[in-house]
């Protein structure tokens, strides 16, 4: 996202995928796409948490996992040397971001790491992009009308299932496997409606 501001027209770029997406969604067109598990959770108005970003970035994931599961007592020592700050590139130029007031003053700690890292993936994932997140945001609700209409939608959904929607499958789709696997929730498999729902 950070490279795309090189260009002025670039969250307009983001409003038009927004609005394209929302289009091929409507029109159950399957443009061959994927989306990330971060950005699928931003769209459905979700908090971004450390085991969500796994797949985005592993090396961060990691490193975050790492800053979590060291022992306290060698955290307390001051053996990562970490405060409440991060260096952010803005094209060749460094700037110093504090992830609380006054962060370049606060010791991570064992007490406050999970703070640390919860903070650290918010400002990487989130904050650092909310204006593109923002513009797609606006063009997919601009062709829904609604933005509680995008939250809902997205939140009823699994990644999984809309990357389907998007994407599809290289799969056939087993009827078999979808009987075996229904709740029929006040029906039985033997009423007529479920004896034509399956024969459609």
């Amino acid at each position: 996202f950070a490279v795309s501001r090189v260009d002025p027209l670039h969250l307009e770029y983001f409003k038009f995928a927004g609005r394209v997406i929302a289009l091929a969604l409507i029109r159950k067109v399957q443009v061959g796409i994927v989306f990330d598990r971060v950005f699928f959770q931003q769209l459905a108005g979700k908090k971004v948490s450390v085991e969500d970003i796994r797949d985005t970035d592993p090396v961060f994931y990691s490193s975050c996992k790492r800053i979590l599961e060291m022992d306290p007592d060698e955290v307390d020592q001051d053996a990562l040397a970490l405060t409440f700050i991060v260096e952010a590139d803005n094209f060749g130029s460094k700037n110093i971001v504090e992830l609380l007031p006054d962060g370049k003053n606060i010791s991570v700690n064992s007490k406050n790491r999970v703070n640390y890292v919860a903070r650290l993936v918010q400002y990487h994932f989130v904050d650092s992009v909310k204006d593109q997140v923002a513009q797609f945001t606006q063009g997919f609700d601009d062709i829904m009308n609604s933005d509680r209409l995008r939250e809902s939608f997205f939140q009823c959904l699994e990644l999984e299932d809309f990357d389907w929607m998007l994407y599809g499958s290289e799969r056939p789709l087993c009827v078999e496997d979808w009987k075996s696997h229904t709740d029929y929730n006040g029906y039985e498999e033997t009423d007529p409606q479920i004896s034509w729902f399956w024969e459609v």
